[in-house]
């Protein structure tokens, strides 16, 4: 099952265009996919999605890792990364 930093990436248009979008190198938006979009990351793919008319609820795609977050960010002290926990 994909997570939500995939299903967030995906829906953008994959590794390349996000990473085009944001002006990072590919490699960055790659390890999203395993590690988590960085929480400043994904208010800047808001702002760009925004921009770029595109229509995504982030809420909701990022709703099903809240809880894994939390837990994760207790026991880590990380607050920095949502998430790449399954979609709901």
């Amino acid at each position: 099952m994909a997570n939500a930093a995939d299903h967030i990436i995906d829906t953008l248009g994959g590794t390349t265009a996000v990473s085009r979008m944001i002006d990072a190198p590919p490699s960055t938006v790659h390890s999203w996919r395993k590690n988590g979009i960085p929480r400043s990351r994904m208010a800047h793919l808001r702002l760009v999605a925004s921009a770029e008319g595109i229509e995504f609820d982030f809420a909701a795609a990022e709703h099903g890792d809240d809880l894994a977050a939390a837990a994760e960010d207790q026991s880590s002290g990380n607050g920095n990364h949502v998430s790449a926990g399954a979609v709901s």
